[in-house]
């Protein structure tokens, strides 16, 4: 059976205008309770009764509303820009509080530097004040500055007289030379006309006109170099090399020949070159150059004097591992005995450790009764060829002057060479410590290409060995 339920809502309005009993005339009638409201439910079966109707003023539940698909995905992005909301608040929440650290750490360190400072600027003023207070050891120090400059000058103006002083002497003692010059020209060629005679010979260029295998010095390194330089040593007298037995056997034609026995260490070697006459003990350089050279001069440290006589140039002096002079005779069988040329190679070194060589592929000497005169081959080298302006000149000594200068280049060269009139190259001259040196006459062991007249080498060898064949003969 349907039923037909009717709700009315608000019968207290119909209510109110029925009045109740016991209301007076002309009165409102009693109003119901705030709030209350009353329902009614009628139940109407279709068919027609007689019975009851029953009304009931309880409403019945509703069932709450179920959401559908749409809905619930709206709400989850919602609620997932919102998370997303929140996740990015709380990144920016994090990152200011990383900054508020760092300004707080900066704060503290700026306030840190400022009281530094505030302390090193209190130290300053505290210094300037002491040293306000306080002028004179500084004073002092002035004074003492300052007298230490005129003693400084007062040193200069006495070296500068000692200068003036020193030429003086030279002078003197240039007058005398040519007066013993003289002398001696007399003595050694008897009464006859007196022979006008120089005041000087002639000087090389105290710069090389090129410096071959060195660079460009400036002025201010050969200044302090000629400051540097040391009064020359005394000398020993000369002597005759040793003559102890050969430490490698032998004897050989040369040292080539040694070295070719297998014999590859420097030292001293007995050699017996070809022809009459005694072995000789010689001095072999096996390591240098290719090896097989015989050494026949040696420079190094001034302890031997090389301005002596013709009868010690001949016989030859020195100590053979150290500076020596093999002696013309001596070096005249060598390089003689042929059955081919022999060649000379001249290493030089200055006091910088700067080193070049001159090579000649052709070096001889005449006997003796041609005053050992000089034959030299063609140059090739890297120290210029200042050799080559004494070839076919005779050796001359301070004994025997054989030059072409009218006065003594071996007295004015303090040594011996094949002087012309006078030198490009003087070997044998004195041995000055430090370079330069000052002097009236160009008496150090110079090589005029290399450093120039006015510049004593530090190291000078010369060597001689059998020119090798050409590799294609």
């Amino acid at each position: 059976m349907a039923l037909l339920v009717l709700s009315l809502a608000g019968l207290a309005h119909l209510e109110s205008r029925v009045e109740e009993p016991g209301q007076s005339r002309g009165g409102r009638a009693a109003e119901p309770p705030a709030g209350a409201k009353c329902t009614y439910t009628f139940i109407m079966p279709q068919q027609k009764f007689t019975g009851a109707v029953c009304w009931s003023s309880v409403r019945a539940a509703l069932e709450p509303p179920v959401p559908n698909g749409s809905e619930m995905r709206a709400l989850q992005e919602v609620l997932g820009r919102q998370q997303a909301e929140l996740q990015r608040l709380r990144g920016l929440v994090e990152v200011d509080g990383a900054l508020v650290s760092e300004v707080k750490a900066l704060r503290k360190d700026s306030r840190t530097m400022n009281a530094r400072v505030g302390q090193l600027y209190a130290q300053l003023l505290h210094e300037i004040l002491q040293r306000r207070q306080r002028p004179g050891p500084l004073a002092q120090l002035e004074g003492r500055v300052a007298n230490a400059s005129d003693q400084a000058l007062q040193l200069a103006a006495g070296y500068r007289q000692l200068e003036l002083r020193y030429e003086a002497l030279a002078a003197l003692v240039n007058n005398q030379s040519v007066l013993i010059a003289q002398l001696e020209r007399r003595c050694q060629g008897g009464a006859g006309p007196s022979v006008f005679v120089s005041s000087q010979p002639p000087l090389v260029p105290v710069v090389p006109p090129r410096l071959s295998g060195i660079a460009n010095e400036s002025r201010a390194y050969f200044d302090a170099a000629a400051q540097l330089q040391m009064d020359q040593m005394e000398l020993a007298p000369p002597s005759l090399p040793p003559r102890a037995p050969g430490e490698s056997g032998g004897p050989w034609r040369d040292c080539q020949a040694a070295r070719h026995s297998g014999h590859e260490a420097s030292g001293v070697y007995e050699v017996q070159p070809a022809g009459a006459g005694q072995s000789l003990q010689v001095w072999c350089e096996q390591e240098l150059e290719g090896g097989g050279w015989t050494v026949i001069q040696r420079r190094q440290d001034g302890s031997v004097s090389f301005f002596t006589t013709w009868h010690h140039y001949k016989h030859g002096f020195g100590t053979l591992d150290g500076e020596h002079w093999l002696g013309l005779e001596s070096t005249r069988r060598v390089t003689g005995q042929g059955p081919g040329p022999y060649a000379l190679r001249v290493l030089l070194e200055d006091w910088a450790g700067r080193q070049a060589y001159a090579h000649y592929d052709r070096f001889a000497l005449e006997p003796e009764s041609d005053s050992y005169r000089l034959r030299l081959g063609r140059y090739h080298g890297s120290a210029g060829d200042s050799l080559a302006w004494h070839d076919g000149r005779p050796f001359s000594t301070l004994d025997r002057d054989h030059d072409a200068y009218s006065g003594s280049c071996a007295h004015y060269h303090k040594g011996g060479w094949w002087y012309n009139a006078c030198a490009h190259c003087n070997l044998n001259g004195v041995w000055y410590k430090g370079g330069h040196y000052r002097g009236r006459y160009q008496d150090g062991v110079y090589w005029a290409e290399f450093r120039g007249g006015a510049y004593s080498l530090r190291k000078v060898v010369m060597m001689v060995r059998p020119v090798l064949p050409a590799p294609d003969a």
